[in-house]
């Protein structure tokens, strides 16, 4: 029995097989160390694959996010969130705020 396509054309048997590697869009920017909307701006100028469920909710694989943050040069933020990087290059301060 064929699966129903999602919005891009891909079949439910081939997200499930690739289950593990698939990420929401807060997973995904936890992983690149980028805020949501800088993933979806990504997705929108074509610098990022992803794909809309039914729902409309993006999905990413976890090789897309990775290869997106390799390409803003941002592979030592990979997992660390866009608002605990530091600015100055100095660790940032739990409860610091505009020093």
């Amino acid at each position: 029995m064929p699966g129903s396509l999602y919005d891009d054309g891909l079949e439910e048997e081939e997200l499930a097989e690739r289950e593990e590697e698939i990420l929401t869009t807060g997973e995904a920017a936890a992983l690149c160390g980028v805020s949501r909307s800088t993933l979806r701006r990504a997705v929108a100028q074509g610098h990022l694959r992803a794909w809309h469920t039914p729902g409309k909710h993006l999905r990413f694989t976890r090789a897309a996010c990775l290869e997106f943050a390799q390409s803003l040069g941002r592979v030592d933020l990979i997992g660390q969130s866009y608002r605990e990087v530091p600015v100055s290059g100095q660790p940032a301060q739990a409860g610091a705020v505009g020093v």
